[in-house]
């Protein structure tokens, strides 16, 4: 039904119309960590591939963050460079994603504690990302 709904699978964690299913699918996926992990999981092999079939995301937070660069890529391509504004009115999520992404880069310049790993910086850097 979500899925049907929404056209994906990335039930939010608390999502207010239906809590137990947030907390079902945040379970699926620390389970799924522990199962590649070779660790002692509450989920079976036959249930990710269930899950696999209806287009559920193991990974929302890495496939959002490539679906980001990939509109900052268009923007790039579009504009000539990687200057989102904070407050694009074109799409917002993306000056917003820009801004933290250049702030976690100064983070991790500074030897500071960043969520961005040096792959990514590498990728932002190759489309001249400053």
């Amino acid at each position: 039904a979500y899925q049907a709904d929404k056209g994906h699978c990335n039930v939010p964690r608390q999502w207010r119309d239906n809590p137990q299913l947030g907390v079902w699918v945040n379970n699926q996926r620390v389970e799924k960590r522990k199962f590649d992990q070779s660790k002692r999981a509450k989920i079976r092999p036959e249930h990710v591939g269930r899950l696999d079939g209806i287009g559920f995301e193991w990974h929302p937070v890495a496939n959002l963050w490539d679906q980001r660069f990939g509109e900052l890529q268009a923007y790039q391509a579009d504009k000539g460079d990687c200057n989102v504004p904070q407050r694009w009115p074109e799409n917002p999520q993306l000056g917003t994603w820009v801004h933290q992404q250049r702030t976690e880069k100064r983070k991790f310049d500074r030897s500071e504690r960043a969520r961005i790993t040096p792959e990514r910086i590498e990728r932002l850097d190759g489309i001249g990302f400053e």
